[in-house]
């Protein structure tokens, strides 16, 4: 039997021929991959992407949490804005002197306590659940291992974990481990399929390897094309009514090309 993540660590079975199947018919199709065979000029457009994105916003500057705080901010933010995320997560650190405070808090008061974000019922004994887990395996709660591990053995340990999926894992690997994984949230999702580095039916789990593929394996370039196309997601090509006319990637960005650009004909 197979699995299929619908939700970030939650999976369902599906059947094995199914899968085969599926994954046949779909792996040599652009919509499901990339949109054009020629991967070098993919790649030479991603690395133009992450240049005057970080001209546009500036430099992304590396986080100071260690790992395990940065795994409890990232559970945190999952369908959670920004705002609320730092908010809650500031909550519990001024609640909290240590995470072993936190595991052994009573549920209730930890859920209180990150209320403003979204599902607290669901994330606080998620949050206890992890540290708990850890503090079994590990003898206490500390992941700065993971900076010594290689990403690959970093990222199987974490994707264990319950309720830890790719796109928490690689945050945790990228942000305070600066190893060269790339998470990609629903912002790096919707505007790398605009720009046409992607299909338009790529999902978010199969855009981790396929973007990744596209860059250098190193991990400040990886953590640049993150932060850019995070920060253009939210500003710039927001999910409805894209700011075309602001963008400074539209003379290579496919949906412009093939979307916005014959509109503006029609009506001159």
């Amino acid at each position: 039997m197979f699995y299929k993540e619908v939700s970030e660590g939650q999976k369902v079975e599906i059947p094995g021929e199914i899968v085969k199947r599926s994954s046949r018919s779909k792996a040599n199709l652009p919509e499901y991959s990339y949109p054009s065979p020629d991967k070098a000029a993919l790649a030479d457009k991603a690395l133009t992407v992450t240049e005057r994105l970080a001209v546009q916003y500036g430099p992304a500057r590396w986080s100071r949490k260690d790992p395990l705080s940065m795994l409890v901010d990232i559970i945190l933010s999952h369908r959670t804005r920004d705002q609320q995320t730092a908010a809650a997560y500031a909550a519990l650190r001024n609640r909290y002197a240590t995470w072993e405070d936190l595991r052994d808090a009573p549920t209730a008061e930890v859920e209180a306590t990150i209320q403003g974000v979204t599902w607290p019922e669901l994330k606080a004994p998620r949050l206890q659940a992890l540290l708990r887990r850890i503090t079994a395996e590990q003898g206490s709660l500390n992941l700065d291992f993971l900076k010594d591990w290689p990403v690959e053995e970093g990222a199987e340990w974490l994707n264990r974990l319950q309720g830890v999926g790719p796109k928490t894992t690689a945050c945790v690997l990228l942000f305070s481990c600066r190893k060269p994984i790339l998470p990609v949230d629903t912002h790096v999702h919707r505007v790398s399929i605009r720009l046409g580095l992607i299909g338009p039916k790529v999902t978010a789990e199969a855009a981790h390897g396929l973007l990744q593929a596209l860059l250098p394996n190193e991990a400040q370039t990886i953590y640049n094309f993150h932060k850019g196309l995070l920060r253009h997601g939210q500003q710039v090509c927001v999910y409805d009514g894209p700011r075309c006319q602001q963008c400074v990637l539209r003379d290579i960005c496919g949906y412009y090309r093939q979307v916005v650009l014959p509109k503006t004909r029609t009506l001159a």
